[in-house]
């Protein structure tokens, strides 16, 4: 179905959808830098060095600013205007600066995921079930980066006829392979969020900060609903007769690819909201009381003394994992007890991890002389 021809004096003639590009890619503009900036400097900032994710996340983000700004020069182009109203270089123009989005819309969209299945690999790769599912998942992913950008690319025979519309040639069912690549997003999200569920239940933490850890890993449920919003939007603009008016998809694609990056980082940035804010999301917590302040982690020995929690200590496997933090300290099982009468104090430990991201454990107890001059320890743990 061809378009309406309009004239000068057809008040349709200067319409314009621009701020549906405008408003998104000037809010994500300002904030995805700033997520992304804050993650390297939490990681830097606690001693660690930046890893493969770190890498990825940030190669995700060059291809998000390159899709915001070729958006910007589509619509300086006309983009959002009636295809009737553009003159054929501006109607070229936009054409070629949307076709151009796709290809670094694909690759920020996958790099993202790949970054996120990178840093499972790095938190939980000591569990052997994880490991290879995220590593089969991030084969997969890969390898569909790859293909969707190629095919993506070569869309059209000459490649040119993707945006030059007056050329002979064939194309492909955009249609279609835009709803192929929908499905696989969402699909690949949903894998992707659940993954760590399993681990992060079994914690033995108390339940108010599983609960929070639950909803910092579920944060990508976001990026499935706007997923799942761009996809109502594909059908028009896929067969629309004036394409470069009815961009709501277009909208979609920024918000959800910009959406993937923020959530993406939102884990890595915890320890630092819980400095700023601490009572927003509690630090630290124990049986015997609640204080929202947090230890930062330091350098840590290689003492690594049982631990207690509900009258039953951690196993010989678990308890490995973990690092004594302030080198200084003694603990509790086949160490030296602390020097304490009738006292109280406290441990701290971390998962060992050279990379940034720690997983902080608290072992708080109180050492109570009987009569027979047997110390009695009472412990409490948080995490």
């Amino acid at each position: 179905m061809a378009a309406t021809v309009m004239s000068t004096n057809d008040p349709r003639y200067y319409e314009t959808n621009v701020e549906m590009i405008y408003v998104p890619v000037a809010v994500f503009l300002a904030i995805c830098p700033v997520v992304v900036g804050t993650r390297i400097w939490s990681r830097m900032g606690n001693g660690g060095k930046l890893g493969p994710d770190d890498y990825t996340i940030l190669v995700a983000l060059g291809c998000a600013l390159a899709s915001d700004g070729i958006m910007l020069a589509a619509c300086h182009y006309g983009y959002g205007r009636h295809l009737t109203s553009l003159s054929p270089k501006y109607k070229y123009q936009a054409f070629k600066y949307f076709y151009l989005c796709q290809v670094t819309y694909k690759a920020c969209i996958n790099l993202t995921k790949a970054s996120i299945l990178l840093l499972y690999l790095r938190i939980f790769g000591n569990t052997k079930w994880l490991r290879w599912a995220c590593r089969f998942v991030l084969t997969c992913v890969v390898m569909y980066c790859i293909a969707s950008v190629t095919a993506t690319i070569f869309q059209c025979t000459p490649v040119t006829k993707a945006f030059d519309k007056g050329l002979k040639g064939t194309c492909i069912d955009n249609g279609h392979f835009w709803y192929a690549n929908a499905g696989f997003s969402i699909a690949t999200d949903v894998i992707i969020l659940t993954l760590p569920m399993p681990l992060v239940y079994a914690l033995q933490i108390p339940n108010v900060q599983k609960a929070a850890l639950i909803m910092v890993f579920a944060l990508g449920v976001f990026v499935v609903i706007t997923s799942c919003l761009r996809v109502t939007t594909i059908d028009l603009q896929a067969t629309t007769p004036d394409p470069t008016y009815e961009i709501a998809s277009t909208m979609w694609t920024i918000i959800e690819m910009n959406v993937a990056i923020v959530c993406a980082c939102l884990p890595q940035i915890r320890p630092l909201v819980v400095k700023w804010f601490p009572k927003l999301m509690p630090a630290y917590y124990n049986s015997r009381e609640h204080s929202d302040k947090h230890t930062p982690c330091s350098s840590s020995s290689s003492s690594k003394p049982y631990l207690y929690h509900s009258n039953k200590s951690y196993t010989k496997s678990e308890e490995n994992k973990w690092t004594r933090m302030n080198s200084g300290k003694t603990g509790l099982g086949g160490t030296n007890p602390p020097n304490l009468r009738n006292g109280n104090s406290s441990s701290e430990y971390t998962l060992q991890d050279d990379k940034g991201l720690h997983i902080h454990r608290t072992v708080q107890y109180t050492v109570e002389y009987s009569p027979d001059a047997k110390a009695i320890p009472h412990g409490g743990v948080s995490v």
